[in-house]
C-alpha cells in the first residue's frame, strides 16, 4: 500500500526533523476510521461484513494499537504530549489518535502476524482483509491525512 509507506516517511520527517507534533485529539480518530470502513463494507460488500474475520481483524488492530501504543507507535518528541492525557491505564488511544499512528502500526503488521499461526486458507483470508483495509485508507487518504493534522512544537 503506497499510502502507508509514503505517509509514514513524511510523518517521521515532520516530527523528528521539522519539530512538529500531531494534533490530538485527532479530527478523525482510529475509531472513526474503523467505523467508516465497516460502514463502507456493509454498503458495498455484505458478504465481507458477515464474515467474522473482518470484525476480528478490526478488533485485533484496535487491541494491538491500544496495548502497544506507548511502546511502539510514538516517536520520542511525542512522549511529552502523551503526559497531558492523564492516567494511561484509562486512556483509549484509538479514540484520541488517528490515521498517522494507525499507519505506523500497519506498516509493521507483517512482522506481527506469522503465517505459522494460521492454516493457508485462513492466512489468505486475513491478508485479503488487510489489503482491503489498506486500499480503503489509500482511497480516503485526503480525508484522514492532512498537513492540518500537524502543529509546530512550541
Amino acid at each position: 500500500a503506497v499510502v502507508s509507506t509514503q505517509s509514514t516517511g513524511k510523518d517521521r520527517e515532520l516530527i523528528m526533523s521539522k519539530k512538529y507534533l500531531i494534533r490530538i485529539p485527532a479530527k478523525h480518530s482510529c475509531e472513526t476510521i474503523f467505523k467508516d470502513y465497516l460502514m463502507l463494507e456493509r454498503q458495498e460488500n455484505s458478504v465481507y461484513i458477515g464474515n467474522c474475520v473482518l470484525l476480528d481483524m478490526i478488533r485485533g488492530i484496535r487491541t494491538y494499537f491500544n496495548h502497544r501504543f506507548t511502546v511502539e507507535l510514538l516517536y520520542k518528541p511525542e512522549l511529552m504530549q502523551l503526559k497531558n492525557l492523564g492516567d494511561p491505564s484509562k486512556t483509549i488511544y484509538s479514540e484520541i489518535y488517528g490515521c498517522e499512528h494507525l499507519l505506523r502500526l500497519l506498516t509493521c503488521i507483517g512482522k506481527l502476524i506469522s503465517p505459522k499461526e494460521f492454516d493457508d486458507a485462513s492466512f489468505h483470508v486475513l491478508r485479503l482483509h488487510l489489503q482491503r483495509f489498506l486500499d480503503f485508507l489509500d482511497a480516503t487518504k485526503d480525508k484522514y491525512l492532512s498537513a492540518e493534522n500537524y502543529v509546530a512544537i512550541q
